[in-house]
């Protein structure tokens, strides 16, 4: 297929490469992590393979020639632990994406690392070149420490906060994701005061999910409508605690349910619909270090999966991304994605500021894509919602209703 062909789409016009712009490409340096955390996702976090310098010179042509690098977008180092990879080895890939003409101007790095392994030199290229970066803590040490440790089972909360510690030294902002798992949602109060009290730029809650090898979550040891219920006290908690206190603490889903609710027109696509990366053909392109590439949610790339295979769509070596638009899997998988958006559209009251369930999520909680929604959009965005819909309400002293149904 090439490039100004049409991307079949079942609920959308079809869209042409002027059409179709990339937000965010993945890229898999290594699968190795040096670390385990019992919740993780990934498989092969103990191979230490390292993407080839051909392969990334490849992946970033295939980039640059698809004619998806419209506006500047987010390159992000993960699917491993990316410190794990030497400060030379990316010296070098820096040196090479830079090649590519206006890469400078249009790719924005990103690291999400665990932080046990930042240190003065990290500190210096991570400042030279401008890379964004997120630490991923889960909270106090008592907290963290419960399943984010090494491989012989020793705590690495007291690692991960030296490395925070070196990245403030050398003025270097940083926000922080935080893992919520049924242990935590005991203690609102002490994750609150940890994150408001560390100095960051702002926290993400992800609550611990059911994906790719991680088969069971904590939340599955108890009653759905119990544990979901504790999800909400624990939300509703920390977003007291965050107003009380004049809202120091950056929360990313309640900032972002206040911008769908009072600026929705932010997260439009020119078409009018809210722009969900993840649903959105090419939009999100995933590349795994042998070249391997898949689009949509990059927690299912080269994951074995019964419905859609390893879902992999093609390799850079031998694919342009938009090839991979032509075969059997992609058009399953886009079909299914599609077919559940409509569901999302015609059952959820949600959908104007959510645009449809992250399909990995649709895929390991309901078993498959063609599903509405699962239980990390109702505790993620539905929730954060309707409470900062009910605050918005109480202080204005109006009705915003309940969110608008779409018309499918």
């Amino acid at each position: 297929m090439t490039p100004n062909a049409p991307v079949a789409s079942l609920s959308n016009p079809p869209k042409t490469a002027e059409q179709l712009f990339l937000g965010v490409l993945v890229i898999q340096p290594s699968p190795f992590c040096n670390i385990n955390c019992d919740y993780c996702y990934l498989p092969n976090r103990t191979s230490s393979r390292r993407m080839e310098f051909s392969v990334l010179e490849q992946t970033m042509a295939r980039v640059f020639e698809s004619g998806l690098a419209g506006p500047p977008f987010v390159l992000l180092w993960h699917a491993g632990e990316p410190l794990a990879v030497p400060v030379s080895w990316y010296e070098q890939a820096f040196e090479i994406i830079n090649r590519f003409p206006g890469a400078k101007e249009k790719v924005m790095h990103s690291f999400q690392t665990n932080g046990t392994l930042i240190d003065d030199r990290w500190c210096e290229f991570i400042k030279k070149h401008d890379v964004s970066i997120g630490l991923s803590i889960d909270g106090p040490e008592f907290i963290h420490d419960r399943h984010r440790k090494t491989r012989s089972g020793a705590g690495t909360h007291a690692k991960a906060m030296r490395g925070a510690a070196k990245l403030k030294e050398a003025g270097i902002d940083f926000g922080v994701v935080s893992v919520i798992s049924d242990f935590s949602l005991d203690y609102p109060d002490e994750i609150y005061e940890y994150f408001r009290d560390l100095g960051i730029e702002g926290v993400g809650f992800n609550i611990e999910e059911v994906e790719g090898i991680n088969a069971e979550s904590s939340f599955d040891q108890v009653d759905p409508a119990t544990a979901e219920s504790r999800v909400r006290r624990f939300l509703e908690r920390v977003f007291a605690r965050n107003k009380g206190d004049g809202f120091p603490l950056r929360i990313r889903e309640f900032e972002n349910a206040r911008e769908n609710i009072l600026a929705p027109e932010l997260n439009r696509a020119p078409d009018g619909r809210y722009y969900n990366l993840e649903v959105d053909p090419l939009a999100m392109l995933n590349v795994d270090c042998f070249g391997n590439f898949s689009t949509f949610s990059p927690e299912l790339l080269g994951q074995a999966t019964e419905t859609y295979g390893s879902f992999t769509f093609g390799n850079v070596a031998a694919n342009q991304f938009f090839e991979a638009t032509g075969v059997e899997s992609f058009q399953q998988v886009l079909a299914d994605i599609e077919s559940g958006n409509r569901k999302c559209a015609q059952s959820c009251p949600y959908w104007e500021h959510c645009g449809g369930a992250s399909p990995s999520n649709k895929y390991y909680e309901n078993g498959t894509f063609d599903s509405a929604e699962t239980r990390h959009c109702r505790c993620m965005i539905q929730m954060p919602l309707d409470i900062v819909l009910a605050d918005l309400e109480e202080r204005l002293g109006v009705s915003y209703g309940e969110p608008p149904r779409h018309a499918a």
